[in-house]
């Protein structure tokens, strides 16, 4: 960010008025909105930030969060993550105004004012959206009494364009909130400089069948933005229903913004797999009716993922169909993240998904680097864009740059030139740091000679943080460690001083000259969470150090906040292992301190000539990774039991059941372990049970409202197993969707048989259909989202299906969950570069099965099971 701009953000302080008459920004002839003192292109990037009303205000509540400091502790972390967007995302028309939107002066609009002040303190510039219209009061407050006061929930999301009194309360509660002074800046909203944009109202029922009446609605809430004075840009929603395009083009609106959610919404547990396919385009940004008109994405995310590639990816489409601004939704406070208390679906925050975050730094760097409307291609190809690169096998994504370097996962890239480098950001090891945690840090050059090293806790999951959350439950914990970490920096040298300034052990605050320095040998030295000046001359006078590094406090560090979860074990053990061979098992273990030792104890299931668990191995520890190896010779074909025991001090403890004792303890009585299969190379592999996988299908998602796949399980009558029922979905005029289908992620199970994948033959199906003739189409998609596809026709009468792998052909696969807005990802072709006439499936990379009816077909299936096969039938 231009330094200019900081100094007239820091000058409007002292005079708002003029800076009323005299915005920072301004939109050019060509649409294209620049800073008026450089002439320079906006390009910003953070997220939304919802403290200060509806679900994320009840959530610092449920876990006594004192408000304000927690918006201090957060506005400092978007500043340390390099971002310079906030969208202000406030339900004011349901918590701060009544029903005719006179203003109500409340904690929300407090706490409001507030974020504002600290946001601008910070270099952050702001989109006000003031009107959310949906319930402030979801989804953990429906039956609050007394309701909400506004005239959002008064007249109803539906009514809000049409209805004239509900035009007439949005037109007042607008011009008021406006002319509101912040106490904390002594501004008005209308005025204040880093608010840069108005967005009239968050994803609003638009009607485009009535143009005229659209435009209308549009302008009455311009004109009332324009009459309090605000000569802010203002923009308005295209993405609920692109066809409102026409509208806002002939509006007095002078911009559009647009949501983009690639993986769905609300899966309700974390995904799986390759989902880079769905960030290669965004065409309905490309509409000519909106060409010329700024962009904004108001609302972005990858739901329900934690990876460190689908930011980068989406950054360098936002850029490609020209974006100025982007704004993840939404932020998790660092007082809640630890379960993810605010929004179910979405889950960043920069100490608790710490790879997730570093891609949410990597793409603020991607809005600013690279150059608007600028296409990478098609998938793979679009990997690499200018000085950016992501990979899905490394669930890596990088900037590689002369000045900079940032990772969200191990690297092997190289800096160009390692003596230009100012900033070092990271997650894993680089051939610049290399570190033995799992939390994020920080390396940002003071001067020649002397760096500024900050280290955040080790952020380790120990739940799904996409379940439903509760207040009681914590599903990432932040555990500070010491770690061994080396540094490779020209001017530091091979030895340096490593002086501490603050850590988590003072709780972030700075202690003025430090003693209890330390001196790296071979770059390489030991660090807990906290910040260190690196220095080759020896340890520095901290009161003699910057202020400031960027837009933090140079002893400025915020630790989270500390947790009381017991010692908790995860298995990591494949669904199967091949007889013959040694298995390597690995499981998580979970604690403040690391264990004096681990064993695992395993068994071949109870029946007949089974052991009791007393076969056992030590397990080699890692961080928090420990892996046991089950010789090759006690991997006979059959199903396993396993159990991990953990041993500290006097306290043994074993797991699953997290009972005390070991196995062998004679007066041991728990039954709970974890399972795996040791199974024959050709033994069939099971792809699809429709008893354990229904709960993770995704569907066809039809209109807005049908997240969830329309289908039951029932049961054989021939066998007695579950089978999968799936109908084509008819409406109540009779109409149906060109294609509906059902997706599984099989990637683990493929992994799994990594060894003799390749030699399956063919593809086996149990199933009926429910016509006297139904097709269904089978499609295997592999992780670069190249399918292949093949017709099962079938009757009423159950039947086992064998189709030769051979007989699978190029196809389309499709890309579920289905993204919001729009539908123009649905179907997925090939890969660029594969699908030609000599391409084959890669058995070792399918990662998807997907079921599929189509229209004028038959009506539905049901199916019991899909087993790759292998040859003769077992």
């Amino acid at each position: 960010m231009p330094r200019l701009i900081l100094l007239c953000v820091t000058l409007a302080l002292f005079a708002p008025r003029a800076y009323a008459q005299r915005e920072l920004i301004f939109l050019d002839s060509s649409g294209v909105m620049r800073w008026r003192n450089t002439k320079q292109e906006v390009a910003l990037f953070g997220a939304n930030y919802v403290l200060p009303t509806a679900s994320d205000y009840r959530a610092a509540g449920y876990v006594h969060g004192d408000r304000k400091q927690m918006i201090d502790e957060d506005m400092a972390q978007f500043a340390r993550m390099g971002w310079d967007g906030l969208r202000l995302t406030f339900w004011g028309d349901w918590e701060s105004a009544d029903s005719s939107g006179n203003l109500i002066a409340n904690d929300h609009l407090d706490l409001l004012d507030y974020l504002i002040a600290r946001a601008r303190e910070r270099g952050i510039y702001m989109l006000f959206s003031p009107i959310q219209l949906y319930g402030s009061n979801w989804p953990d407050a429906l039956q609050e009494s007394p309701p909400p006061p506004g005239f959002g929930r008064y007249y109803g999301k539906g009514r809000m364009g049409t209805d004239s009194g509900a035009i007439a309360a949005q037109v007042n509660y607008l011009r008021q909130i406006l002319n509101h002074v912040n106490p904390y800046t002594h501004v008005a909203l209308k005025d204040e400089p880093a608010i840069l944009f108005i967005e009239l109202v968050n994803e609003p029922w638009h009607h485009p069948e009535d143009l005229p009446g659209s435009v209308r609605y549009i302008n009455a809430l311009t004109d009332a933005v324009r009459s309090t004075g605000c000569t802010k840009l203002i923009f308005y929603n295209v993405s609920q229903d692109f066809r409102i395009g026409a509208a806002i083009r002939q509006s007095k609106a002078q911009g559009v913004t647009f949501g983009w959610y690639p993986t769905g919404l609300n899966s309700g547990h974390e995904l799986v797999g390759n989902y880079l396919r769905g960030a290669d385009a965004y065409p309905d940004m490309q509409r000519p009716e909106i060409a010329l008109m700024p962009r904004i994405v108001y609302e972005f995310d990858s739901p329900d993922l934690r990876t460190g590639t689908m930011y980068p990816a989406m950054a360098r489409t936002f850029r490609t169909v020209g974006t100025q601004f982007a704004a993840m939704f939404a932020y998790d406070m660092l007082g809640t993240a630890s379960r993810n208390l605010g929004w179910q679906t979405h889950a960043l925050n920069m100490v608790y998904t710490a790879r997730k975050a570093m891609s949410a730094i990597i793409a603020a760097e991607a809005m600013r680097r690279l150059p608007r409307g600028r296409s990478y291609g098609g998938y793979p190809e679009n990997t690499r864009f200018g000085d950016f690169h992501i990979s899905y096998d490394g669930d890596l994504g990088e900037l590689v740059a002369r000045d900079a370097l940032m990772y969200t996962s191990n690297t092997t890239a190289k800096p160009p030139e390692p003596a230009a480098l100012r900033r070092v950001y990271g997650h894993g090891s680089s051939s610049t740091v290399t570190y033995g945690g799992t939390g994020i840090y920080f390396l940002d050059k003071v001067r020649p000679g002397v760096w500024r090293l900050e280290v955040y806790p080790d952020a380790v999951p120990i739940r799904d943080p996409f379940e439903l959350p509760r207040a009681d439950k914590i599903v990432t914990r932040a555990i500070s460690r010491s770690w061994p970490m080396t540094v490779t920096l020209p001017d530091l040298g091979a030895s340096f001083t490593v002086q501490p300034v603050t850590g988590s052990q003072d709780g972030g605050r700075g202690q003025g000259v430090r003693t209890d320095t330390n001196r790296a040998t071979d770059g390489r030295f030991t660090v807990t969470p906290g910040v260190y000046v690196l220095s080759q001359s020896g340890a520095v006078d901290l009161t003699k150090m910057p202020a400031k590094v960027g837009q933090i406090g140079f002893t400025e560090y915020h630790p989270p906040p500390p947790d009381t979860v017991p010692l908790t074990v995860i298995s990591w053990a494949a669904p199967q292992y091949l007889a013959g061979r040694d298995a390597d098992m690995r499981a998580r273990i979970v604690d403040r301190t690391p264990p004096d030792s681990v064993v695992l104890f395993y068994r071949r299931a109870a029946g007949a000539g089974a052991p009791s668990i007393q076969e056992f191995l030590k397990c080699r520890v890692t961080g928090y990774e420990c892996v046991a190896t089950i010789p090759a010779a006690s991997m006979r074909d059959g199903p396993y039991q396993f159990v991990v025991t953990v041993f500290r001090g006097d306290t043994v403890t074993t797991f699953p059941a997290g009972s005390r004792g070991k196995p062998t303890d004679w007066n041991y009585n728990d039954s709970a372990s974890w399972k795996f299969d040791v199974v024959n190379p050709g033994t069939a592999l099971r792809l699809f049970d429709p008893g354990s996988d229904a709960a993770r299908l995704t569907f066809t998602r039809i209109g807005d409202a049908g997240r969830r796949g329309l289908f039951r399980l029932a049961w054989s009558q021939v066998t007695g197993q579950p089978v999968f029922h799936l109908e084509l979905p008819v409406d109540a005029s009779g109409s149906s969707p060109a294609d509906y289908t059902a997706s599984l992620v099989i990637r683990d199970r493929v992994r799994a048989r990594q060894e003799t994948i390749a030699a399956a033959k063919e593809l086996r199906l149990r199933l009926r259909g429910l016509s006297a003739k139904q097709t269904l189409h089978v499609t295997l998609m592999e992780d670069d989202g190249t399918s292949w596809t093949a017709s099962v026709v079938s009757d009423s009468a159950w039947s086992e299906q064998t189709v030769p792998l051979s007989a699978f052909t190029a196809g389309r696969g499709v890309l579920l969950p289905e993204g919001f807005p729009g539908e123009w990802n649905y179907w997925v072709d090939p890969a660029t570069g594969r699908g030609g006439a000599g391409d084959r499936p890669r058995l070792d990379h399918l990662e998807r099965l997907q079921l599929s009816l189509r229209r004028a077909e038959g009506k539905g299936v049901e199916v019991e099971s899909v087993t790759l096969g292998f040859g003769e039938k077992n």
